[in-house]
């Protein structure tokens, strides 16, 4: 419908994009039950202890990357990753600087924001830093639900923008990195943030 060249400026839209969402209330606003509580991870609950980077050991690999998101993922009890999201990575004008993931809530399964803290608390713990605020958007009603959350970190030549959208009834978590330089150098991004 848009073409390569609108799906980028979508994906790039996502990256910069400034809007997001507070904490209270329900994914769906209905009222009804929303997402169960994310408990904090602790070692020996099925999770690998997770390994500090060493310091000062330059910018990091796509692979290395792509392995946070990986992982940061499964630990935190994230829905499976929708692969056409995961394939936007491999095309347009940001191919091979981007690392991508993209998981929606179920009826069975819905995503709140616990499950979104719980993704940016695991990034957290390998290494990765908040760039700026966090920015939150909530509805008008009487509960203020959440519309969406969105995180910005940083790490070793690299911005993860992790995203929760309470969009549909399900809810749904982004997390979209990309390699600063490389994003420079191909023009997917001409004037980044910071």
């Amino acid at each position: 419908m848009y073409g390569k060249r609108g799906a980028a400026v979508a994906v790039l839209a996502m990256v910069v994009a400034v809007g997001a969402t507070g904490c209270d209330g329900n994914a769906s606003g209905t009222g009804a039950a929303g997402p169960a509580p994310v408990a904090p991870r602790t070692e020996g609950a099925g999770q690998a202890p997770v390994a500090p980077r060493p310091a000062g050991t330059g910018p990091l690999t796509k692979a290395a990357v792509q392995a946070d998101i990986d992982t940061s993922v499964a630990d935190a009890g994230s829905p499976p990753a929708d692969p056409d999201w995961a394939g936007m990575a491999d095309r347009g004008p940001g191919k091979g600087c981007m690392v991508t993931y993209k998981g929606y809530g179920t009826e069975d399964a819905p995503v709140g924001v616990p499950q979104y803290e719980a993704l940016v608390r695991e990034l957290k713990e390998r290494g990765w830093e908040q760039y700026g605020e966090r920015m939150e958007r909530r509805a008008e009603d009487p509960a203020q639900t959440v519309i969406d959350v969105q995180t910005v970190l940083d790490q070793r030549g690299w911005r993860v923008t992790t995203e929760y959208r309470a969009g549909n009834d399900h809810g749904d978590v982004k997390a979209m990195a990309y390699d600063v330089a490389c994003a420079k150098k191909t023009g997917f991004i001409k004037n980044p943030m910071g």
